[in-house]
């Protein structure tokens, strides 16, 4: 790769490695990137710890608790109705919303399937919103046009994902799943809620410590009080992608696809250091960076740490 001499990268690796690993490897090698560090993207990937993070710096999220297999496999502070929802999956696989105690056991049953860490979250009735910021030139974070659902309760993974009879994904299963009228953008909310979102996702961002750009599924109760629940922190700038749908209804040429693209390209190349001061600074970085005979050790601690994915993501970030 560093023979190569890359201006910049682009991440088309949606699975947990290509979202930390190997952006890592990349930031060693001193070839700039879009979108967000390894350390940003790592703690996101877990809901749970998203909602720690958020709720220790006064971002309004959803109360909950956080079981794990054969530790805590019951939920204690929390009633029905609930959302019970595994911590390392996307496009809202394992997810239930248990409206009866008798069954929330088998939700629970569920969720475990797909993760031994799980989330068990009080349900926020009301209306669910998808709202994304991006970064300017200048630093300052601009909030996207929002998207708004129109559910009878909670997205499913069937409104993110269409399969076939037999149960696998169509080849246009983005799309497919999309129905008339299931959604809106810019979405039709009070000039107070439309504030409320954007302050909380602003903070979201540095919170979390973006760059570029993030993106935030949200519901509002009866109150117009918007609680996050999850972040998705990737983009991979199709036009399928929801932030440049977003973007499509900013009003802003160079928000319009793919001119902001284009221009965190332009940024993230303008980062890269001359080739004279990587090959003068950047040996004793590569020095300790991961071999093949240490890297086998190190894949088998993060997996004893249940922080792995069992797929890409490959719906998350999309409209």
């Amino acid at each position: 790769i560093d023979s190569l001499a890359p201006d910049v990268m682009v991440p088309h690796m949606f699975c947990v490695e290509g979202m930390t690993r190997f952006r890592s490897l990349f930031d060693l090698l001193d070839i700039p990137f879009l979108g967000n560090h390894e350390y940003t993207v790592w703690p996101a990937t877990d809901k749970a710890t998203t909602k720690q993070l958020l709720d220790a710096c006064g971002v309004r999220v959803p109360k909950g608790n956080l079981l794990v297999k054969g530790q805590k496999e019951w939920p204690s502070s929390v009633r029905v109705p609930l959302v019970v929802k595994p911590c390392n999956e996307d496009n809202s696989r394992g997810i239930t919303l248990v409206k009866r105690e008798e069954d929330l056991a088998a939700a629970i049953e569920y969720a475990f399937s797909f993760d031994p860490r799980v989330v068990v979250d009080e349900y926020i009735a009301g209306r669910e919103v998808r709202a994304a910021c991006v970064e300017e030139a200048d630093g300052t974070l601009t909030v996207l046009p929002k998207i708004e659902y129109f559910l009878t309760d909670i997205r499913t993974s069937a409104h993110k994902l269409a399969t076939d009879q037999s149960g696998k994904l169509k080849s246009d299963a983005i799309q497919a799943a999309k129905k008339d009228g299931d959604r809106q953008c810019p979405a039709d909310l009070s000039p107070a809620l439309h504030e409320r979102i954007n302050t909380m996702v602003k903070e979201a961002h540095r919170v979390l410590k973006c760059r570029h750009y993030s993106l935030y599924d949200l519901r509002i109760d009866a109150d117009e009080q918007p609680y996050i629940l999850e972040a998705a922190l990737f983009c991979s700038f199709s036009p399928l992608s929801v932030i440049p749908s977003m973007a499509q209804h900013a009003g802003r040429e160079d928000l319009k696809h793919p001119n902001f693209f284009h221009s965190l390209l332009e940024r993230a190349a303008a980062e890269k250091p001359s080739r004279t001061a990587v090959v003068a600074s950047g040996a004793g970085a590569l020095a300790n960076a991961p071999t093949s005979d240490t890297l086998a050790e190190l894949t088998r601690t993060v997996s004893d740490g249940n922080s792995t994915k069992s797929e890409p993501s490959v719906g998350s970030e999309s409209a």
